[in-house]
């Protein structure tokens, strides 16, 4: 469940709005870095994820790898999830089983939220701009301890610190309107659970 709680908390490269549309692009492939910055030189992090979407938004895989290292312990942890047909499915590597829960506004991670500039407004978020990221013009939105380059929805940039790590998430490559293939949104061949479920079944426990 660990896991699964993980997952959820890193949807920050899409939103979970519970609208027909979720993205003002009809379909694309966006494939990120991620660095991490920490107050210990013994302890960094990187990795890398992709972002694939089609019909705005309501077919959706993202997969990401970040790898920590804490002096001479590296540990690669694996997030991956799928939103279809008003549910999102998370992949749990560990445990090779595959959660599912009913999509909706996500009120306590504020990246979840990222759709628009009337989203952003009422949620109190602070303008800062305009910025080319891999030649989109980006609005750039300030909220708490967030930095979002937004285009047409989409992220392409977000700088976020907490408990003295600064994450910086950028893309390298961005490709939108275009076909893409079913097999880009398969999940791993693990069983389905639903979230539900497993909660009715701890309080029976």
């Amino acid at each position: 469940m660990k896991k699964f709680v993980i997952s959820v908390l890193l949807l920050s490269a899409c939103s979970l709005f519970a609208q027909n549309n979720r993205y003002d692009i009809k379909s694309g492939i966006v494939e990120y870095d991620i660095l991490g910055v920490t107050n210990s030189k013994d302890h960094t992090f990187s990795g890398s994820s992709t972002l694939y979407f089609k019909d705005f938004g309501n077919i959706e895989l993202f997969d990401e790898i970040i790898i920590q290292k804490r002096g001479s312990m590296v540990e690669e942890e694996r997030n991956t999830y799928k939103i279809s047909k008003g549910k999102i499915y998370t992949a749990d590597f560990n445990d090779e089983i595959i959660y599912s829960q009913e999509l909706s506004v996500d009120d306590e991670n504020p990246i979840a939220n990222t759709k628009n500039r009337e989203a952003f407004k009422e949620m109190g978020a602070k303008f800062l701009g305009n910025e080319n990221v891999l030649g989109y013009k980006c609005d750039i939105w300030e909220l708490g301890e967030y930095k979002i380059w937004v285009y047409n929805s989409v992220m392409l940039k977000q700088i976020s610190k907490s408990l003295g790590i600064e994450q910086i998430q950028i893309a390298k490559n961005a490709n939108f309107n275009i076909d893409i293939k079913d097999n880009k949104f398969k999940l791993p061949n693990f069983p389905v659970k639903a979230i539900d479920v497993i909660i009715g079944e701890g309080e029976e426990d």
